[in-house]
């Protein structure tokens, strides 16, 4: 662990902390770059918004410019030899030929040759790696909403704290917080899928939860029991494969389908990360399915929403199928993995007549988080707050977020704060063809 920890902290320092101030935009593969909600001192986040449009290396490159410009990342985190840089490269070019692409187009933003053995262009990270959030997350199938549509529902929850803060060490001056600095992309290139992402830790690959042109979403959360790796690097770049993010990009830029996206996860190796995740992936077929990974022997399982609105949050679905026989927890606990489920499951049965988006809004709100209860599993009794909240309507490829700002009133009767969130966001991906 503590090697891992090095490993993190010195990458977040070769990384910098970054101005937040960018330079006017002179490249035509940017449509837009633009701060849509900026920090204030009495507020968490800072939301970006990007528009790229162009060749994947162009992509690429664009992405290497504002990552140096908006985050501070002048430098790239080097290989530990030519050997797997040598390997990372061919990986790609058998199994992900676009992100070798946008790799090349990293490579030109700093500086470097496309065949480079020296630093890592596979990722744009910062503030911490591969950290899947605590999240909820509920997909509504067509025939059980009103209007008819598919829609999900996905609250991303975490710690407002640094890294260092995490691991039971002091913060440093000028640290930033982790996702205080988050993205809505949107990227249209000549090959692959178009998407629409909002994310944070890594600007290359790095999102969320994000849905494609054909329909497909994937949502990323963790899995609080799990197991972490401590011995190899999370990023993957000395082991090959993808890390989880990259794979998560791969499915958003490849498939259409919840079907082709089994294949893709089937036919990748992935990296085991330094937090594990699990996946919900939903397409405009009003079908679903939720990747597990066993924390025993790194099994796969998939498990299918047959049809029927499917919840999910941090524990591994494939090893509690059954509500009734979930461990003992607490009511007051109200972060606790199994009390979110019970608490989404027990809504979507309890409901008459179909569901709205409002509806879909409501359910979120019963799971946010607000609370520094012991199931949040850091080191030290740190505040963990619902991030932003996001309403996927798939007929229309449209999301609609709110974002948190601060903590509002306490609640007398729990004792934790309420969330003061922003009005909503809407954004809408263009459709295939259009």
């Amino acid at each position: 662990m503590k090697k891992l920890l090095s490993l993190l902290l010195v990458s977040c320092f070769i990384a910098g902390f970054g101005t937040g101030v960018l330079a006017k935009n002179s490249n035509p593969v940017i449509v837009t770059n633009e701060v849509i909600l900026a920090k204030e001192p009495d507020t968490y986040l800072e939301i970006r918004h990007i528009v790229l449009r162009g060749t994947n290396e162009e992509i690429g490159k664009a992405l290497g410019d504002i990552a140096q410009e908006w985050l501070g990342i002048k430098k790239l985190l080097p290989y530990a030899g030519p050997l797997y840089a040598e390997a990372r490269r061919q990986y790609m070019e058998k199994n992900y030929p676009i992100l070798l692409e946008r790799m090349k187009g990293v490579a030109k933003s700093y500086g470097l040759s496309p065949t480079d053995n020296t630093y890592v262009t596979s990722g744009l990270y910062y503030d911490i790696f591969i950290t899947p959030p605590g999240c909820s997350a509920v997909f509504f199938p067509a025939d059980s909403t009103a209007n008819g549509h598919d829609l999900v529902g996905h609250n991303i929850d975490f710690h407002t704290a640094t890294m260092r803060e995490m691991m039971g060490m002091k913060r440093v001056e000028g640290e930033h917080n982790l996702y205080s600095r988050d993205f809505v992309i949107e990227l249209y290139p000549d090959k692959g899928y178009s998407s629409i992402v909002v994310g944070a830790l890594d600007l290359l690959n790095g999102f969320q939860g994000g849905m494609n042109s054909e329909g497909l979403i994937v949502a990323l959360l963790e899995d609080d029991l799990g197991t972490p790796s401590t011995d190899s690097n999370p990023l993957g770049d000395d082991v090959g494969g993808l890390n989880m993010l990259q794979l998560d990009r791969l499915i958003l830029d490849t498939c259409a389908t919840v079907d082709e996206a089994k294949m893709a996860i089937l036919n990748n190796k992935l990296v085991a990360g330094f937090m594990p995740g699990h996946l919900l992936i939903c397409d405009r077929s009003g079908k679903s399915f939720i990747f597990d990974i066993s924390p025993k022997d790194f099994s796969y399982h998939f498990i299918d929403n047959n049809d029927r609105p499917q919840v999910i949050t941090n524990h591994a679905v494939y090893l509690y199928p059954d509500a009734s026989k979930f461990p003992t927890y607490t009511t007051k606990g109200t972060y606790n993995t199994f009390y979110r489920y019970a608490k989404l499951t027990d809504y979507v049965k309890a409901h008459q007549g179909k569901f709205s988006p409002d509806d879909v809004q409501e359910a979120m709100s019963l799971v946010y988080a607000h609370t520094t209860d012991i199931a949040e599993q850091s080191v030290g009794p740190l505040p963990h707050r619902t991030l932003w909240t996001m309403l996927y309507d798939i007929n229309e490829r449209s999301i609609e977020i709110k974002f948190y700002l601060k903590d509002g009133p306490i609640d007398p009767a729990t004792g934790d704060p309420s969330l003061v969130f922003t009005e909503p966001f809407k954004f809408k991906l263009k459709k295939a063809g259009s």
